[in-house]
């Protein structure tokens, strides 16, 4: 017996949200991580794996950079990847059976339900987006997108668990509609350990600190000059700047043991692109967010902005205003923001619970 986990490459945050619930679920099972792209390093350096394996799980989307999307490279990476498909499915079917696989959890690479149902073993979806709807967004620019969309929202209907995240869409291709969790890393720390863990220019700098996070981007930016220019604040991030950083800005290196939730509780103000991953992690404290807002090609971004500034002390700053360094009016207006409502707790239990139905052979609970 063991789990088959599909997790899309795509960035940190379908990483960032699954791996507790995989964590968790090793500690019944073997699961074996099957992933790509951005989530295979993180996914090699978690302890609690069977086997890691690069695997090619979906595209998802080509970026340039933090805040925009290459439609014509995601064309071109997806139909390759469609090519490969009947190849893909046999190979993941052959491997499952090896491994003895009896459960497929997927976030949310559509490739994993077919591969479920060959195996005919139960799937769980962990999504607040499918990859259907996404590509089905870019139809109105090449009409290609809308057949590509149509194949892998058939290969989504065979998912036959769901863990639904808000702050999406396409969720109907999974199923029946459900209550939404806000699932996330839990902090391995409180606030006050967390303030004591973050980096600082120096152990009692009394400045608001701010985690500057855009998931691994963040190099175009002139981040010495920045943290000169708004000497009231210090600023930790993981982008070495262009120039020697002044003394109000910290640079971990991408090797840090720091847990990036613990972080992000720690920090006054996150600013950085409003990605899932660290738009969920805000919500425990909640931690202020300065959201950077792209071009919106990626449907998701207006829907977890619309999510972000109901739950969360939320501020948007333009791209412009980003590129510029104008950062002082929004991370002065962001710590003195408030949330129209509470953050939602942490899903995790929950989630667990869809699990567990479906490795004991129960229908999904719907639990919300």
């Amino acid at each position: 017996m063991s789990v088959l986990a599909y997790v899309s490459g795509h960035g940190f945050g379908h990483w960032t949200r699954t791996s507790p619930l995989l964590e968790d679920l090793a500690r019944r099972l073997p699961v074996h991580v099957r992933t790509s792209g951005r989530a295979l390093p993180w996914a090699r350096r978690a302890p609690w794996p069977a086997s890691v394996e690069d695997v090619d799980v979906g595209p998802g989307a080509v970026q340039q950079g933090p805040l925009h999307v290459d439609v014509q490279a995601t064309r071109e990476a997806l139909a390759r990847h469609l090519e490969r498909w009947p190849h893909l499915v046999r190979a993941e079917v052959a491997r499952g059976r090896d491994l003895g696989a009896t459960l497929v959890v997927a976030d949310v690479p559509p490739l994993a339900f077919e591969v479920a149902r060959r195996l005919d073993v139960p799937a769980v979806a962990v999504a607040n987006f499918t990859w259907s709807w996404i590509y089905a967004g870019w139809a109105d620019r090449d009409a290609w997108f809308e057949v590509a969309s149509a194949r892998l929202r058939v290969a989504e209907g065979l998912a036959t668990h769901v863990v639904a995240l808000p702050g999406g869409g396409g969720l109907d291709a999974l199923g029946p509609p459900r209550p939404h969790l806000a699932l996330r890393r839990p902090p391995t720390c409180s606030v006050d350990e967390a303030r004591r863990r973050l980096p600082r220019p120096r152990p009692d700098d009394p400045r608001p600190v701010v985690l500057v996070s855009f998931g691994g981007y963040g190099d175009a930016l002139d981040l010495a000059a920045i943290a000169r220019a708004h000497p009231d604040h210090a600023f930790v991030t993981f982008a070495p700047p262009k120039d020697p950083p002044p003394e109000n800005l910290v640079v971990l290196p991408h090797d840090h043991d720091l847990d990036h939730q613990d972080l992000v509780l720690g920090a006054d103000v996150l600013l950085g692109k409003p990605g899932y991953g660290t738009l969920s992690e805000c919500l425990e404290r909640p931690t202020p967010f300065v959201a950077v807002v792209g071009d919106d090609v990626f449907r998701e971004h207006p829907r977890l902005r619309a999510f972000g500034r109901r739950v969360l002390p939320w501020v948007e700053l333009s791209e412009a205003d980003l590129l510029a360094g104008r950062w002082g009016p929004a991370l002065a207006a962001a710590q003195a923001a408030r949330p129209a409502e509470a953050p939602p707790r942490n899903g995790l239990d929950a989630a667990r619970a869809v699990v567990a139905a479906a490795l004991d052979g129960r229908s999904d609970p719907g639990l919300g």
